[in-house]
């Protein structure tokens, strides 16, 4: 036997065992669940329901087989009906949405478009006031030259003058090399 057939038989006779095994568990959960007497009652009181419209139902097609088609022919063409309105009112639905979402949406592409080209247009404003604001501040400095030299003598708060580098040292003229401090 080749490897192909093998595979095939070994997956039949699983199925054939899983199928026995959904059988019997429904026949023992069936027959487990029929030990109590509510749900045997239950049980009872079903099929004998089934059993009587299903019996019912013949006697009613076997008496007036026209008739009963008739009211079968009315019951699928007022749920046919039915179906049409919901279909109608779903396409209402879609219709209206539509409607109201894009034209939404096309109201936000248009505002956003504006805001953009607003931006755009005030860019050349921006850079101006910029530039203003730059020359001010160069005329502030140009018309306080000793509070601009004070502030880069007098360092910053990260770097006070105390913290600052020592001064510059200057050769003895001895003729060493040694810096002295002046």
């Amino acid at each position: 036997m080749n490897k192909q057939m093998y595979k095939e038989y070994t997956d039949q006779e699983a199925n054939s065992k899983l199928l026995k095994g959904i059988i019997i568990g429904g026949i023992v959960g069936g027959a487990l669940t029929l030990f109590d007497s509510t749900t045997r009652s239950k049980v009872k009181k079903a099929a004998s329901g089934m059993t009587a419209s299903s019996k019912e139902m013949l006697v009613n097609v076997k008496e007036n087989p026209q008739e009963t088609k008739n009211q079968m022919i009315d019951r699928f063409k007022t749920a046919s009906t039915t179906l049409k309105d919901a279909i109608s009112d779903a396409q209402d639905l879609y219709a209206k949405f539509n409607e109201d979402v894009f034209s939404k949406v096309e109201e936000v592409k248009d505002i956003s478009s504006d805001a953009v080209s607003t931006v755009k247009d005030s860019k050349e404003d921006i850079k101006e006031v910029g530039s203003k604001v730059a020359k001010a501040g160069s005329q502030a400095a140009e018309a306080y030259p000793q509070a601009s030299e004070d502030k880069t003598m007098s360092g910053n708060v990260d770097n006070p003058p105390e913290k600052q580098a020592s001064p510059e040292l200057k050769p003895v003229e001895t003729g060493t090399s040694r810096p002295t401090q002046m």
